[in-house]
């Protein structure tokens, strides 16, 4: 091996050791030769940093919290989760799925994963670029008629969501203890940048989930396979609930046409 070799070895290992430190000082000793001043300052700036990407993406989730526990959540999630990107909005969705897996203790609420993917879900619409502007809908292609040969797709800057609880409700004075009645979501962005939510019930969520399953489907196709689903319904009684609910949606670009 040769010098320059053995000098990047020792670089790379006194790296993992600082990142080791920084992430956890009471389980790793810190890199030897660095003064330990430093290694504090350190320390605070990259957690301080983490954490303020999180007070920022989780802002109700924030405010059930005394502030010495929301510190000590962030640090549990700053020690343990081996995040792989630095990005403020990849950190967010790392913290989203670090509670999926999280042990709660009694100073959590019994939604917080939950919460905290409705919140991450949000930002994520918010300020997601869609690689190709999916075509609007017109008014000719929305009437009845015409949606029999119009290829439909859910808008990319869409997404459903299901949970046990009723997250868009949840505040300070607002905290249920145990799940309710499964709420649906359909989360979108409209024309004017803005991030709406329509609640769905179980049908239209089926309705919704087929479409993003099989994008390209016609209005009667999309009917046709959600009909097994729903054997209490008979086509005509789907159209029938389906139609105004797609229009709707597609003149609020939640819908659009199929792009290939």
């Amino acid at each position: 091996m040769s010098t320059t070799d053995t000098t990047l070895n020792d670089f790379s290992q006194v790296q993992q050791q600082l990142a080791a430190y920084i992430r956890n000082p009471d389980s790793a000793p810190p890199p030897t030769g660095v003064e330990p001043r430093r290694l504090k300052v350190y320390r605070e700036l990259f957690f301080n940093n983490v954490k303020g990407f999180l007070d920022t993406a989780f802002p109700v989730l924030k405010t059930l919290y005394s502030e010495q526990n929301w510190t000590a959540l962030a640090r549990q999630f700053f020690s343990n989760y081996a995040c792989h990107s630095p990005y403020f909005l990849h950190i967010a969705e790392q913290f989203a799925t670090f509670l999926q897996d999280y042990q709660p203790t009694a100073a959590d609420p019994p939604f917080l994963a939950e919460l905290a993917h409705y919140e991450w879900a949000e930002l994520y619409i918010a300020t997601l670029t869609s690689e190709q502007q999916l075509p609007a809908l017109s008014q000719a292609e929305l009437a009845s008629d015409a949606l029999s040969s119009t290829r439909l797709q859910l808008s990319e800057l869409a997404m459903l969501c299901a949970y046990q609880y009723p997250v868009q409700q949840i505040c300070v004075d607002f905290q249920p203890a145990e799940p309710t009645q499964p709420v649906f979501f359909l989360l979108y962005r409209n024309s004017e940048h803005e991030v709406k939510f329509v609640q769905l019930n179980q049908a239209t969520l089926l309705l919704l989930n087929t479409l993003a399953e099989q994008p390209g489907l016609t209005f009667n196709a999309l009917i046709q396979a959600l009909s097994p689903q729903l054997p209490g319904l008979t086509e005509q009684q789907l159209q029938q609930g389906a139609l105004p609910l797609l229009q709707d949606l597609a003149g609020k670009g939640a819908i659009c046409g199929y792009s290939a």
